[in-house]
């Protein structure tokens, strides 16, 4: 039985510019974190780094044509910080603010909308060393860049979001030492919540004065949050664990308060005006999904809760032990809705990575993938036909890509790309989004 989705749904695809542009040293951009860390013995899979990634910055056109083939109606890229301010602040590299201008006008011109997400994960080496989120100031410094990149583009986009996921920083950067900068602090971590949700409101406020016809809203990733096992000590882990995971940078936004067990720390970091700024109303939800979190208590990390593989029988896993579960992607579907109002929702990332193999012929055949987009799809439409607000969907990714801390052991594309050629290559479940986005059915 075919089953549609609304008219107007909006069809997307989504990356960050660290992830694919490559260049890091081309036209003034600057360094980042995330190549400090990658060029860091140890740090990433075989020692990989996104020198060169998937060389958009070169092969954008080809990519923009491989989105405009798929079909999409929109693009979600991030915009480099170190590549439009190569020190984080100060001068402004007219370069890195001319690449954008050429992705945007093709996008335009293929009539896909953009969408920029201002951060993705690739903040300044030069703010870093003044203490990046740790340090209060960098959340004006941000709106300074923000706004800086909503004035220039204004014309052009109409939605902007601040940060991408910034529940992972805290989480994986500050608590973890996984991702960039690698620590592991329990003051830093506390602060760095605090000031990623004050670059929101900054963000915001840049958007409402540069921008006033355009939507602002935010991107977080969440996904149920369940104990490893069922005993009290698990069940403790998982109530801290879920308000450090989902809670933390979306309670401030949504409903202008910190969550317990957590609202005593945080608020003596509130001065005030803070929570105004941060809580300023919002045009949209942006829920990036792919798995229920599992965690346990953790005397090694700095909250004394991490995440750990899922348990025996969870379900199927991608290649990164992630629980394909379209059942707890309805059940964050509904939380977000039930929470937060019942917000307009577009879902802003959603896909899988699985073990890919080129085949002689050069054709990728991907049925796993093709499972999952069609299991989630449908609890898309579920989630819709309950009465949930969910106006578009945004598959990650376009194409395989420096995956963090996994490097390029990893692929989350709908397009393979043969690293040692950079060629890009469709691959079977690209092919079966594109009849779902040309029907508008599944």
């Amino acid at each position: 039985m075919t089953r549609a989705f609304p008219s107007g749904f909006l069809w997307g695809t989504a990356t960050s510019a660290f992830q694919i542009e490559g260049a890091t040293r081309t036209d003034g951009r600057g360094p980042s974190v995330w190549d400090v860390y990658a060029h860091t013995p140890g740090r990433t899979t075989n020692g990989d780094t996104a020198d060169i990634a998937c060389d958009h910055y070169h092969r954008y056109p080809e990519d923009i044509g491989l989105m405009r083939d798929l079909g999409v109606g929109a693009y979600r890229l991030s915009t480099a910080w170190p590549r439009i301010f190569p020190e984080g602040k100060g001068q402004v590299n007219q370069r890195g603010l001319n690449f954008y201008d050429r992705v945007i006008d093709l996008l335009l011109h293929e009539g896909i909308e953009p969408w920029i997400c201002l951060h993705h994960w690739d903040m300044p080496v030069a703010i870093e060393e003044k203490g990046g989120w740790r340090n209060r100031d960098t959340a004006s410094w941000f709106g300074d860049y923000a706004a800086e990149v909503i004035r220039h583009f204004s014309d052009r986009v109409q939605r902007f979001v601040p940060v991408n996921e910034p529940n992972v920083i805290p989480w994986v950067a500050y608590n973890l030492g996984r991702h960039a900068p690698g620590k592991q602090d329990y003051a830093s971590c506390l602060a760095s919540i605090h000031n990623l949700n004050l670059a929101h409101g900054k963000t915001v406020t840049a958007v409402r004065a540069e921008a006033p016809a355009a939507e602002a809203g935010n991107i977080v990733s969440l996904g149920p949050v369940r104990p490893h096992y069922d005993d009290e000590a698990h069940r403790e882990a998982c109530v801290l664990g879920d308000a450090l995971w989902r809670r933390v940078t979306v309670d401030p936004l949504w409903l202008g308060t910190y969550p317990e067990p957590l609202r005593d720390q945080l608020d003596g970091l509130v001065k005030p005006g803070d929570m105004e700024e941060i809580s300023q109303k919002l045009d949209f939800f942006g829920l990036n999904h792919y798995n229920p979190v599992y965690v346990a208590p953790h005397p090694g990390a700095t909250w004394g809760v991490a995440e750990t593989m899922p348990p025996t029988g969870a379900g199927p896993l991608t290649d990164v032990n992630w629980v394909v579960d379209p059942g707890a992607f309805l059940e964050q579907i509904r939380d977000t809705s039930a929470r937060y109002g019942n917000p307009p929702i577009y879902i802003t990332e959603n896909g899988a990575s699985f073990h890919d193999a080129l085949r002689p012929d050069r054709t990728v055949i991907d049925k796993e993938r093709i499972a999952y987009f069609e299991g989630y799809l449908n609890t898309v439409l579920d989630a819709i036909e309950e009465g949930h607000d969910i106006r578009g969907y945004f598959a990650w990714s376009l194409m395989d890509n420096f995956e963090w801390g996994r490097g390029f052991s990893k692929r989350f594309g709908l397009v393979y790309v043969d690293y040692p050629t950079l060629q890009r290559i469709p691959k079977q479940s690209y092919y079966r989004l594109g009849g779902i986005i040309r029907e508008n059915a599944l």
